[in-house]
């Protein structure tokens, strides 16, 4: 009885040597990755630790799925991943979103594809602050929060038209900031109303090098097998003049073991927003996203709660959805619950609403909830935001200090999930 019992104990200790050893193993892996550390007291005060983690209400096998996929990827250096985050204001910003870009490049080591670009200042709107897109012509532009946006759309939720003669876009990646993305070849998603062979797109540099984009038949313009480069001049010319039309512009990086980051956000826009984007199908198709991060419901919730309907909001979800898992059935679902705001002077009680519906939709598609609400400290909280400088007057936007901190929380919550999960 005795020799049995040290048999178990020794049974145990390997069991438990061999777990430690594995979650040593991704640890390592991720020792360079940005993690959560507490900034100063007021910061420290305002975020709610012990909310900060990934929730499964169902199951756990897209999220081990996709782990794999990231442990495979981090140990070889080999392969892609892709993930798309789609939103509203918090995203058109690109300040969240790109944090959380630029943690998953410096977690992989080479950065990967930038993801899909639009010239934003087409429509005389914000975008991210680590690129320019100045551009020339005179265009037209459309978007999808009105319910007839007027041009077609897709997943950068903008479109624009010109019907000049000649034109052209300056895509730059290096404004400054750190990391600088490059790129080696390039996607434009266009369409033309001309003949095939009378719309001709060319990419050129200061250099004097020159190349021409291939016409395809699915409504996009490429080029494949550039130098690395950190900006160039997308040449449009239409002799016809027939109405030419401008979806997005993704410089590509065919950089092995990266992980490639896209987010779409249009201020103001909600689940019917993106419902409107006729594109939105085909464009997923192309990247193929592995995991995607839901960011709408703060303008769906922007309403008095006698009014916000739960069945509608899901509804509309799962028709997006839909649309994910046609492109890769795989794909990891991760939702952002709704931060605190105010609605005409009163805290938004529809947060709590969004956040049923969020977990109801993970428990649904075996997806999982990261509670940005629960965070912040619930109902009320932004005012505690507001005050120490985290968001903005509104209680609504943060500041960059506040996207920043929310961007690195929910990071730290994925990679401590990693770890702690270790097969």
């Amino acid at each position: 009885m005795h020799k049995s019992i040290n048999k178990i104990a020794l049974l145990v200790v390997l069991a438990v040597t061999a777990l430690s050893a594995a979650a040593a193993g991704r640890a390592t892996l991720v020792r360079n990755a940005q993690r959560y550390v507490e900034r100063d007291s007021v910061t420290t005060a305002c975020v709610h630790l012990e909310e900060n983690g990934l929730i499964f209400p169902g199951s756990f096998k897209s999220i081990t799925r996709f782990e794999k996929r990231l442990e495979l990827l981090l140990r070889t250096h080999k392969g892609q991943l892709n993930i798309w985050h789609v939103g509203g204001s918090h995203v058109q910003a690109d300040i969240l979103s790109h944090r959380l870009r630029t943690n998953f490049a410096r977690l992989a080591g080479p950065l990967g594809t930038r993801g899909m670009l639009f010239p934003f200042s087409m429509a005389k709107t914000n975008y991210g602050s680590d690129h320019r897109l100045p551009f020339t012509g005179t265009w037209t532009t459309a978007r999808n929060i009105p319910a007839e946006p007027g041009l077609p759309l897709g997943m950068t939720g903008m479109s624009a038209a010109t019907t000049d003669a000649v034109a052209s876009v300056i895509i730059n990646l290096d404004n400054g900031r750190t990391p600088t993305w490059s790129f080696n070849a390039l996607r434009v998603l266009a369409e033309s109303s001309a003949a095939q062979d009378s719309v001709t797109l060319t990419l050129s540099t200061d250099g004097g090098d020159l190349w021409t984009l291939d016409r395809n038949d699915d409504g996009t313009f490429t080029v494949k097998g550039l130098p690395q480069l950190k900006t160039a001049t997308l040449n449009i010319v239409n002799p016809t003049r027939a109405r030419f039309l401008l979806r997005g512009i993704e410089p590509i990086s065919t950089e092995q073991g990266t992980i490639n980051y896209y987010s779409s956000g249009i201020n103001g826009a909600s689940t019917l927003s993106w419902l409107r984007c006729e594109h939105l199908d085909a464009d997923l198709m192309r990247i193929k996203p592995d995991m995607v991060v839901f960011g709408i419901g703060i303008n769906d919730a922007a309403i008095p709660s006698s009014k916000f309907e739960p069945e509608t909001f899901e509804s509309r979800y799962r028709r997006i959805i839909a649309k994910v898992l046609k492109a890769n059935p795989d794909a990891l679902l991760l939702f952002i619950t709704n931060n605190d705001t105010y609605y005409k002077g009163q805290p938004n009680t529809n947060a709590i609403e969004v956040r049923r519906s969020f977990i109801k939709l993970a428990t649904e598609y075996g997806g999982c909830v990261w509670d940005c609400y629960g965070v912040m400290g619930g109902l009320g909280s932004s005012t505690q935001w507001r005050d120490a400088g985290l968001m903005a007057k509104d209680r609504i936007h943060f500041s960059r200090k506040g996207y920043e901190l929310l961007a690195d929380l929910m990071f730290d919550a994925l990679i401590t999930d990693f770890v702690d999960n270790d097969e």
